[in-house]
């Protein structure tokens, strides 16, 4: 999502007519020799985000972050001295991971948009993997190993890897408590059932209750 932000922050910054002579943006290399480039987390800048044509949503959970030139590669990254890309209005492949980014703050100003995007572009990209449900799901089953491991670091009392645990895994262990709630209450002859818009367990309401009978 930072990285979603510095984009959109690129895209929509004005850029001064004519362009300072130091500045040569190479899109096709995805380099710059303004200072922005060169300062910013995610080596973006307007002159190089405005030098190729609009990428489509998808773009921010499919490009390839790289450890050398160009730094940033996509199909649809795509300058506009060059013919536009076939694939603007053709079917995505297989999302690419992003590459985790270095550690860093992000600049003030940047905040573009309310997010809410960000919970659209999610949901279309699980309509670009190719692997079947159950291939998908069991990939996420192994969490119980995971929280058998958990259970083994209680005895060490290492609160660093508990900080870890919560901020990393912030949002996932809050899934975890609202589809677990909203179990229990449905279990439960003593609590109202939860309804399907509840906005206290909404995330978790395509999670079928386990039957304690």
């Amino acid at each position: 999502k930072e990285f979603k932000r510095d984009w959109l922050h690129a895209a929509n910054t004005p850029i001064t007519v004519p362009l300072n002579p130091k500045y040569r943006p190479d899109p096709h290399r995805w380099v710059c020799t303004c200072p922005n480039f060169v300062k910013t987390r995610f080596l973006v800048c307007k002159h190089l985000v405005q030098s190729v044509h609009p990428v489509v949503p998808t773009f921010f959970l499919e490009v390839q972050r790289n450890r050398t030139i160009p730094f940033w590669t996509h199909l649809l990254l795509v300058p506009l001295d060059s013919c536009p890309s076939p694939l603007a209005t053709a079917a995505m492949p297989v999302p690419v991971p992003l590459e985790p980014a270095n550690e860093g703050e992000m600049e003030s100003g940047d905040e573009v948009g309310d997010g809410a995007e960000d919970d659209l572009v999610d949901t279309f990209c699980q309509q670009l993997d190719t692997r079947t449900f159950q291939e998908r799901m069991l990939t996420h089953v192994k969490i119980r190993d995971f929280c058998d491991g958990l259970e083994y670091q209680i005895q060490f009392n290492d609160y660093r890897m508990l900080t870890v645990l919560e901020r990393n895994g912030s949002s996932f262990l809050r899934l975890a408590d609202n589809c677990l709630s909203r179990e229990r209450r449905e279990n439960s002859s003593r609590s109202r059932s939860p309804t399907t818009w509840e906005k206290g367990t909404a995330s978790a309401m395509f999670y079928r209750a386990r039957s304690t009978t």
